[in-house]
């Protein structure tokens, strides 16, 4: 099967340009033949925002594909975080119920936008807070037991003073969800050290890592299998994606630079999580270039972990 590189011109957060190399090709490339290493089962999911914005029915065309479960975004605070609403909550649930489906996890996406490391007198702490807030309350009345809370963007993680007041609004969410079992799961890119550091600084048995398996290799050049095996033992659930050139999500699973295959391998060996939740963006360039249909991409990333992890593709 013939296939051909296609240089793609993206802008990156400082303004420059960067090429990125993405593979095309007429059918879906097959999936790595490496299977389980251990009798550990896995369960797939997706998170919501990795596909175009489809609400609740999304569950059962997710659902037809194989995948068990995704991931919900609690929305952004210029939009009125849109699962802060109980009507839409009550939609998503019954379509879970209805389709055998499962939300494992909800990400506070808008700590993105108004991030954690900012001071709690500033707009965008005091906007944190409130997504926190809210964001905790939603989950309790879903009954989602794990809440994403990632520092990227505006509030990635880049001084002391940004992981002090980061670690302040988690200890907010360990406090506010204190009487239930609710896991608080921080993805950033903190090297091993300083994740072990805020696991220890908040001080909540409950706070977990959200491990990622290219961003620690795209933001901040680390070996993602190296740190994987530092940490996973406070790994609760993880996203998978890949990509090319640190440009994110910008290959099909095993196909790009970040070591996804060796992740892999780190996972199989520890053990470290049940949810594996992919978030290549199929809908975005590069990758919605090579498939008019993003759903056979899907399916592609689908059967590459079913090779990886077991099951049959």
């Amino acid at each position: 099967m013939q296939k051909i590189a296609r240089p793609l011109r993206e802008e990156s957060a400082d303004n420059t340009q960067t090429t990125v190399w993405i593979q095309m090709h007429d059918e879906p490339v097959t999936a790595p033949d490496i299977k389980a290493g251990n009798n550990m089962k896995y369960k797939f999911g997706i998170v919501e925002w990795a596909l175009p914005p489809m609400g609740p029915y999304l569950a059962k065309m997710l659902k037809e594909f194989g995948l068990e479960g995704m991931e919900l975004d609690f929305g952004e605070y210029e939009e009125g975080y849109r699962l802060n609403n109980r009507r839409i909550q009550e939609a998503y649930l019954e379509c879970a119920e209805q389709y055998g489906f499962e939300y494992p996890s909800m990400a506070l996406n808008a700590l993105n936008t108004h991030g954690m490391s900012h001071d709690r007198n500033s707009v965008d702490g005091m906007i944190a807070i409130e997504t926190i807030k809210k964001g905790i309350a939603a989950a309790k009345q879903m009954k989602i037991p794990v809440v994403q809370m990632p520092s990227f963007h505006s509030g990635d993680i880049r001084t002391d003073k940004d992981f002090y007041n980061t670690c302040e609004k988690i200890r907010l969410a360990c406090e506010l969800s204190s009487d239930t079992d609710m896991i608080l799961a921080v993805e950033n890119v903190l090297d091993a050290e300083h994740t072990l550091k805020m696991i220890d600084e908040v001080g909540c048995d409950r706070v977990k890592v959200f491990f990622d398996t290219q961003n620690y290799h795209i933001d901040r050049g680390y070996s993602e299998p190296e740190i994987l095996a530092a940490i996973a033992e406070h790994v609760v659930q993880i996203h998978v994606k890949d990509g090319f050139n640190k440009a994110i999500s910008s290959a099909p699973l095993g196909k790009g630079d970040a070591s996804f295959l060796e992740t892999a391998e780190v996972i199989k060996r520890t053990g470290c999580t049940e949810w594996l939740f992919i978030e290549n963006f199929y809908h975005w360039q590069p990758l919605s270039l090579m498939n008019d249909d993003m759903f056979e991409l899907l399916k592609e990333d689908i059967c590459t972990l079913k090779n990886i992890f077991g099951g049959v593709a």
